[in-house]
């Protein structure tokens, strides 16, 4: 038995549709990955930046209520001392505004320094915010003060205002600059002769 050959026309069948990527959409898809990529970069850089504003703005506000505790624990001993001698000269003020020739007699700017013991005030040789020098870091015992340390970016400035014979009004004004902006933070308190008259 002789089987009979069938020849069939066969033909190369070239698909028109492709499998995989085309240039074009290559580009879509590598444009679109490096859009959600610098916008995760650009969130983290806004939030670093944020946090070093917000740090910054934290260290100004523990740096003026310092200062002003300074100036409160003065008057507190003052007041002490003269419920102790009812016959000492010395007012609530002594050491602060009491004389002309006190570092923050009222309209002077002066500094505050906590490191000593005790803290010390000294006039910045002007009425006018900007004049007293930077503060500076202790890297061994992290404290801001005048003395040793790297010097900072933060000016801390006390201004005591007379309001009434028993009352001042304490202003801290603390200054820093961050790259080129200029920052300033101010607070104000005020202090009162709560032992009186005696």
């Amino acid at each position: 038995m002789i089987k009979k050959l069938k020849i069939e026309n066969w033909k190369l069948e070239i698909p028109t549709k492709r499998a995989g990527f085309t240039v074009l959409e290559s580009i879509v898809a590598i444009a679109i990955l490096s859009l959600s990529i610098s916008g995760a970069f650009s969130a983290v850089q806004q939030s670093l930046s944020e946090y070093i504003i917000t740090r910054d703005e934290t260290r100004a506000f523990y740096l003026a209520q310092e200062a002003i505790e300074v100036i409160r624990n003065k008057r507190d001993n003052n007041q002490l001392n003269r419920i102790a001698n009812p016959a000492s000269p010395n007012t609530w003020l002594y050491g602060i505004t009491q004389n002309a020739s006190d570092p923050c007699y009222f309209g002077r700017v002066c500094r505050v320094d906590a490191v000593f013991t005790p803290p010390s005030l000294t006039y910045c040789n002007s009425s006018s915010w900007g004049n007293c020098s930077y503060l500076k870091q202790n890297q061994s015992t992290f404290m801001y003060g005048y003395t040793t340390g790297n010097t900072t970016t933060f000016k801390r400035e006390v201004q005591i205002e007379s309001i009434t014979a028993d009352e001042i009004a304490v202003i801290v004004r603390i200054s820093w600059n961050k790259g080129p902006i200029s920052k300033n933070f101010m607070i104000k308190t005020f202090l009162f002769n709560w032992a009186g008259t005696l």
